[in-house]
Formats: structure tokens, sequence, C-alpha cells
């Protein structure tokens, strides 16, 4: 009993097709989590820097609740949305 040399090569390009499909899958992932760290880091930082210069400022006398306190809490709750919604997308994950 022969298998058809069509329907074979048809099962390969299959299989070819969805281990590719995978890989594809895996590296976007990875680039995702990548892509979630950085944004984590540098909301963290920003945060960080915009505390200090409004501490700065603070000690000066200047203004220091705009622009630097303003845009440390902005960033500061841009970042525990994100880490929320992290935490929230790993939890759909576990169920």
């Amino acid at each position: 009993m022969s298998e058809d040399p069509a329907e074979s090569e048809r099962y390969e390009t299959e299989r070819y097709e969805a281990e590719r499909e995978a890989r594809r899958r895996e590296v976007n992932a990875l680039s995702g989590r990548v892509a979630i760290v950085l944004v984590a880091l540098f909301l963290a930082f920003l945060t960080y820097d915009s505390a200090r210069t409004a501490l700065r400022a603070h000690a000066r006398g200047d203004d220091w609740i705009y622009p630097p306190a303003v845009i440390g809490g902005i960033c500061a709750a841009a970042l525990v949305a994100l880490v929320t919604w992290v935490a929230h997308r790993a939890k759909q994950r576990v169920k």
C-alpha cells in the first residue's frame, strides 16, 4: 500500500506551516514580554526622575507641583496600570 505523493507533499506542507506558525507565536510572545519590561523600566525611571526633580524644586522654592509632580504622578499611575494589566493577564493564563 503506497501513499499518494501529492497527499504526502500536502501533509508535509501543512506540518511545515503549523511549525512556522508556532515559532511565530513564540517569537511574538517573547518580544511582547520584552516590550512590557522595557516600558515598565522606562516608566519607573520617569517616576523616579520626576520625583527627584520635584523634591529639588521644592527645596529651592520653585514650582514643584507642575510639571514635575504631575508628570511623576502620571508615570506612576501608568506603571501601576501596566503592572495590574500584566497580573490580570497572568492570572487569566493560569485558569
